[in-house]
């Protein structure tokens, strides 16, 4: 029998990797966008975007009562 927990890890660069494997590079995404391609649960794809947003370029915006949207800036320097 296998230990109690989860098996499957999601890393930070699992979730950079949906938002660099798309067609539209800078169209946002919702936490649910992420977690459906991800095939984990909106929390745990939430947690992670939480995450990168205090440490990486990920950034987010409100966008309704309780609706957030995620993308990575492009640059255009």
């Amino acid at each position: 029998m296998s230990p109690p927990g989860r098996e499957v890890q999601y890393t930070e660069s699992a979730v950079i990797e949906v938002f660099k494997n798309r067609d539209d590079y800078a169209e946002p995404m919702t936490a649910k966008e992420i977690a459906d391609r991800l095939g984990c649960s909106r929390r745990t794809a939430l947690n992670k975007l939480h995450d990168l947003e205090t440490g990486t370029d990920v950034t987010s915006k409100k966008v309704g009562g309780r609706s957030r949207v995620w993308w990575i800036p492009v640059r255009t320097d």
